[in-house]
């Protein structure tokens, strides 16, 4: 061979092994996306891993990446990651601003602004940068030039709300109530569903006295956001500040119901009861946040009280003497123990005290004092630290809490291409997603063994008794995130057991489908739907293969929305409508098949209903969702997702009906809608 054939050959070679590892970064990439758009960040950041060691000068992996640290709260990591891309390509918006909200929550606010100044650059109206660096400028008490930036904004957006409400947050940092006010009801008569902005007018409201309109507001809210606590916490000190003792004490119940260490709650009825005389229950209560926190001051104050009302003077004796430790000027605190004393027939100690906190209560308050007493006012419910003076009237009334509703960054990337944490703040009503076979479930195992959120079909169920897979399938639409590389190791580990199997020879259609499940739940559902392709050839009368290949078609559909492209990509939406069209006709395709071959597999027809339902052929989604729940009577999707195609025709009446019973059944943001029906 001569020297000229075998550098032709050598380059031969060479280029096909960089033409398959390009196929493999771009479908690690691929994968990687999936994983990231389906909130499974600990999976996405392995599969990031492995471009950026193949291709360590490719931006994508960097900026991918730093989103999925940025949803697992690696602020640090983020801001790495995003530098790391932006270094790569400084021509990509979503570096910057994920580089700017991470930025934002390790408290770099300035350095912030210069991040979403650099996404301006290349995108300079959109709308979620404008509103978030209005946003950073004002955490940063750059109040001119927020004002400035909010200007910007509601001039190019007139109809956005959360512009409104944003810039009225502004105006209370600059304590203009009234251009606030404005702002707010502009930005309900915009969105009257706005739940932030009810939260923020109802605390104008309460800082002014007017409980009733607080009252108002706080309830609104809580009707958009009904599993909000925190705001019925709020609502219960406003309703106790409007002497509704019984409707306050039912707010509290209602929280710690829903969670049992919530400490804000736990303190306030328990100070609730003791008002009541519920002493017994009253101390139950505060021991309870004292477990949690034995730190927390104000439930021994509290307690100390409430167990000289019980002649347990010890215990008293033991509390008070902690908050005075802690407040040696507190004038209260020495009152409470010298009425301790006196019940105990110590009358020496008794009047000692007595004058002790009579000297501090005529003590003149220096200019100093006051300040940090207003300070103190603000003090919230893990705040039991400070100056002395005036503590007595911070340990003997109820806290709120702040809502989560206070507006802050959107962290809605350009794009849409991040999800998660990404929130709009206003309570979003969406159809129910469709139905998946997976290895696991988000929920809680019931009486009979099932997951809630599990669904019976007997081909799974045969195939589980069988026990030729791995693993045990359920039948779910609700599912959860990776959180440990273990578990993501078994699957990859069980992906190449299947293949030496199937290499082995005579692989069996169950083998192929088993790996298909192994790839669906790693995210990976082109390969998936290669295999699902081989059982369906050897098997094809297969149902649970038929139904698994629309699922992880139409997923292919949903992460193509995830796509994160530079400002020059030519991947335009005409395209990705295109391609979306004809995998929709796929999955319709597939889903008759299952139908044809297994009649009552009722998830199948939920997610034929789903698909046309996305479609707007509500007669058809209508019909499908119908043979749904005639299966399947206790599937709360299928109710709620036939009253939202009944609501879209206009149909109230069966809407309402349908849309009721979901909620029943457990689907709370059922209750919203139906609020929204009613307007």
């Amino acid at each position: 061979m001569t020297s000229r054939r075998l550098s032709s050959l050598l380059l031969i070679i060479v280029s096909a092994l960089s033409a398959a590892a390009q196929i493999n970064i771009e479908r690690a990439l691929n994968v990687g996306r999936n994983a990231l758009f389906f909130d499974d960040y600990v999976l996405a950041i392995q599969y990031f891993n492995q471009v950026i060691e193949l291709k360590p000068r490719m931006a994508e992996p960097y900026l991918l990446r730093a989103i999925a640290k940025y949803n697992l709260d690696d602020f640090n990591g983020a801001e790495a990651d995003a530098s790391a891309a932006l270094n790569r390509n400084p021509f990509l918006p979503d570096a910057w601003e994920v580089r700017a909200v991470a930025r934002q929550n390790l408290g770099k606010t300035e350095e912030a602004i210069g991040d979403y100044r650099g996404a301006l650059r290349q995108l300079p109206l959109n709308i979620h940068l404008l509103f978030n660096m209005a946003i950073a400028q004002n955490e940063a008490g750059l109040y001119a030039d927020a004002d400035s930036t909010f200007a910007v904004l509601l001039k190019e957006y007139p109809r956005f709300d959360n512009g409104f409400v944003g810039r009225a947050q502004l105006n209370l940092e600059r304590g203009d109530t009234a251009a606030a006010t404005a702002d707010l009801t502009r930005a309900l008569e915009i969105n009257p569903s706005s739940g932030q902005a009810h939260v923020l007018r109802s605390m104008i409201s309460y800082n002014s006295g007017d409980w009733q309109a607080a009252l108002a507001d706080i309830e609104e809210a809580i009707r958009l956001q009904p599993s909000h606590t925190a705001l019925r916490i709020n609502r219960a000190v406003l309703r106790y500040n409007l002497d509704d003792l019984n409707g306050a004490l039912a707010d509290f119940n209602y929280v710690i119901d829903a969670d049992p260490l919530n400490s804000v709650a736990l303190y306030n009825r328990a100070l609730l009861r003791a008002e009541l005389n519920d002493n017994d229950r009253a101390v139950a209560d505060l021991n309870r946040v004292i477990s949690m926190n034995p730190n927390d001051l104000r439930a021994r104050y509290n307690r100390a009280a409430i167990l000289a009302e019980k002649h347990d003077i010890e215990g008293a004796l033991s509390d008070i003497n902690a908050v005075i430790e802690a407040y040696p000027m507190m004038e209260s605190a020495y009152g409470l123990r010298s009425h301790i004393y006196t019940l105990a027939g110590d009358d020496r100690k008794a009047r000692a005290d007595a004058s002790r906190s009579m000297q501090l209560a005529q003590r003149p308050v220096s200019s100093d004092n006051k300040h940090h007493d207003n300070t103190q006012r603000q003090a919230t419910e893990s705040d039991t630290a400070g100056n002395d003076d005036n503590t007595s009237a911070r340990f003997d009334t109820l806290l709120t809490i702040n809502t989560d509703s206070e507006t802050g960054p959107q962290q809605k990337f350009n794009n849409g291409s991040i999800r998660g944490r990404i929130q709009d703040r206003d309570v979003k009503v969406e159809i129910q997603p469709i139905y998946t076979l997976s290895y696991y479930v988000a929920g809680t195992a019931n009486d009979n063994g099932m997951l809630d959120s599990d669904i019976y079909v007997r081909e799974v169920a045969d195939i589980n008794d069988s026990r030729s897979l791995h693993f045990v399938i359920h039948v779910t639409n609700s599912l959860p995130s990776f959180t440990r590389s273990e578990d993501i190791d078994r699957h990859f580990e069980s992906i190449r057991n299947y293949g030496s199997a199937i290499a082995a020879g005579s692989p069996r259609a169950i083998d192929y489908f088993g790996r298909a499940m192994d790839h669906m739940t790693v995210h990976n559902y082109d390969a998936a739907i290669a295999d699902l392709d081989k059982a369906l050839e050897l098997t094809p009368d297969f149902a649970s293969a038929w139904f698994l290949r629309s699922v992880a078609r139409y997923r292919i559909i949903e992460a193509r929305r995830g796509e994160v492209t530079d400002i020059t990509s030519d991947n335009t939406e005409q395209q990705i409508a295109a391609r979306n069209r004809l995998a929709i006709d796929q999955i319709l395709t597939d889903l008759d098949q299952a139908i044809q071959i297994s009649p009552r597999m009722a998830p199948a027809w939920f997610n034929r209903g789903t698909i046309l339902l996305m479609m707007k052929d509500y007669d058809g989604a209508i019909d499908a969702f119908t043979r749904a729940i005639e299966i399947e009577p206790d599937m709360a999707a299928a109710w709620f997702n036939r009253g939202y195609a009944h609501y879209s025709l206009g149909n109230r009446d069966a809407a309402t009906a349908d849309i009721s019973r979901a909620g029943q059944l457990g689907i709370l943001s059922g209750y919203n809608l139906l609020k929204r029906m009613a307007r």
